[in-house]
């Protein structure tokens, strides 16, 4: 059955940093829009063509149950497809179709510490996660960001180290988060651990929580957002076709 969708008009605009947007929308129809979503998402209903629109996912990044205002962050990066041509020439008062929210993804915090890693397109999520971390959390975050500029204040509790990656070219085929995530010291405990981003980067950094450090599921969520070189259905047709479940 197909999602309800919920039209808004865009009420504000922030520019985060170089590269990552803050838009919050709002209307009636988010009378009823649910409490308790930050980290999720909502799909917006952005412009293919002339005459089309096409599902994309945002996060949540929080909601006024007040005055019904909807925050979303994005990457706002060139125009290589609809969701990033629509982020990049959203302007205040155009009407949003969105749909949701879906699903938050948090860590686990029966854990003895944390383990985050992403590109910009996790950013938010992983800014939420932190965020409602108890303020004695210990662990990393791994934060792959395009420039220097791009680099955010977090809300991070100050036993958890934050270290940037800096990468220019976000489809350039490196290693270096993943390198990063890698030779961190292993803390002592059980881990938690919370993974999104590109699905080649994700896919190793998967075999590396799952299979060398044997960090059960119930204490992971990995996931990848983006594939580079594929439009949003090929990434999703790439990740059903996996070997090993997501």
């Amino acid at each position: 059955m197909a999602r309800a969708v919920r039209q808004t008009k865009v009420a504000s605009i922030e520019q985060l940093s170089k590269n990552m947007k803050r838009i919050t929308v709002t209307g009636e129809s988010l009378m009823t829009f649910p409490d308790g979503f930050d980290g999720g998402y909502v799909k917006v209903l952005v412009p293919e063509s002339l005459d089309d629109t096409v599902a994309r996912s945002f996060t949540v990044r929080g909601f006024d149950t007040k005055n019904f205002n909807l925050t979303l962050d994005m990457v706002a990066h060139g125009d290589h497809g609809p969701a990033a041509r629509w982020a990049s020439n959203v302007s205040i008062g155009d009407l949003v179709n969105i749909q949701g929210p879906g699903a938050c993804k948090r860590l686990n915090h029966d854990a003895d510490w944390f383990l985050l890693a992403g590109d910009m397109t996790a950013l938010p999520a992983i800014s939420v996660n932190l965020e409602l971390l108890p303020k004695d959390a210990k662990g990393y975050a791994v934060l792959e960001v395009i420039s220097e500029e791009d680099r955010i204040e977090l809300n991070a509790p100050d036993g958890v180290e934050v270290i940037w990656v800096i990468k220019p070219n976000p489809t350039a085929l490196n290693s270096e988060l993943s390198d990063t995530f890698t030779e961190l010291p292993w803390m002592q405990g059980q881990v938690s651990a919370w993974v999104a981003g590109e699905f080649n980067t994700s896919r190793v950094l998967r075999r590396y929580i799952r299979h060398e450090r044997k960090v059960e599921r119930d204490f992971t969520y990995i996931s990848c957002y983006w594939k580079i070189g594929e439009t949003d259905e090929g990434m999703k047709a790439a990740k059903r076709n996996d070997i090993e479940p997501w």
